[in-house]
């Protein structure tokens, strides 16, 4: 499997940005223009992606570092990082440092959703609703600490859950996005937690950040996650990631149904759970 996800931006009729990401970092920005037609340019859009270029080149800039390194007014970087950041392509931590936002690794799910781990992963999840007959979900890392699933089928026996395909979900306390969490690396897992607040979804979710820590502990040691009623009451999950030839999830799957009758199955769910996540990582691989 390609582990490069590119998405080009028109955004003029002589200005493309190719954005080249991966789940571990931005690899980043390219930016084309037709020579004779230079006088297009926005200074401004062109400070923009050179900022963008320069925090794809490190982890952490103040904004006195950019304005340094690019030799550009503090000002104008304030109202460009400022502008940036509404729109999801930066984000500040505690301290006021600058980084790239997970709206780059957002375009790269959605390529990757669209081409690729739709297509690769529908047929197993088809057999494993089958052989469970519960709700099964895939999921995707999302833009701004959520995920999102992308797809869903729907258990043999009716139950009410709140999932939609299409709409952006909590990590900390779904299946799914625990199970990507605990797979993404140390720093990455600590720029989480400096920067979304664990709000309770139900008296079940964990909001303690040492306790989250030792669940994705948890998970890292058993290959999936077990959640029960830390999203919805009456609820229980089991996920598992999705991983790439490089170690890294780009998926999840899962499936979810009432917990009195999950918890019948937990002896044998997981297996089911870790071995179609393994069948399609094979697939796209």
């Amino acid at each position: 499997m390609v582990s490069h996800r590119v998405r080009r931006l028109q955004l003029g009729p002589h200005f493309v940005i190719t954005i080249v990401a991966t789940w571990e970092r931005i690899i980043i920005v390219e930016y084309t223009t037709n020579e004779q037609n230079e006088k297009y340019m926005l200074q401004s859009v062109t400070n923009a992606l050179r900022i963008i270029e320069l925090l794809g080149e490190y982890n952490f800039l103040t904004l006195t570092e950019i304005a340094e390194k690019l030799e550009l007014g503090k000002s104008s970087v304030f109202r460009l990082v400022a502008t940036l950041e509404s729109r999801g392509f930066v984000k500040k931590d505690k301290y006021g440092r600058c980084r790239l936002g997970m709206k780059f690794s957002y375009f790269g799910s959605v390529v990757l959703a669209r081409m690729e781990i739709l297509q690769a992963s529908r047929p197993h999840l088809e057999e494993l609703q089958r052989n469970v007959r519960e709700t099964v979900h895939l999921a995707i890392w999302d833009d701004d600490w959520n995920i999102r699933f992308i797809d869903k089928i729907d258990g043999a026996i009716a139950f009410h859950m709140q999932s939609f395909v299409g709409l952006p979900k909590t990590c900390y306390s779904t299946a799914t996005g625990k199970s990507m969490l605990a797979f993404m690396g140390d720093d990455f897992i600590r720029d989480f937690l400096d920067n979304v607040p664990l709000t309770p979804m139900t008296p079940h979710t964990i909001t303690e950040p040492s306790k989250l820590l030792e669940s994705l502990d948890e998970i890292r040691r058993s290959g999936y996650c077990l959640s029960v009623e830390e999203d919805e009451l009456g609820l229980t999950c089991i996920g598992a990631p999705v991983i790439d030839t490089s170690q890294k999830p780009i998926a999840a799957i899962s499936i979810s149904g009432p917990t009195v009758r999950m918890t019948e199955h937990l002896s044998e769910y997981p297996t089911k759970v870790m071995d179609t996540a393994r069948l399609i990582s094979e697939n796209l691989s």
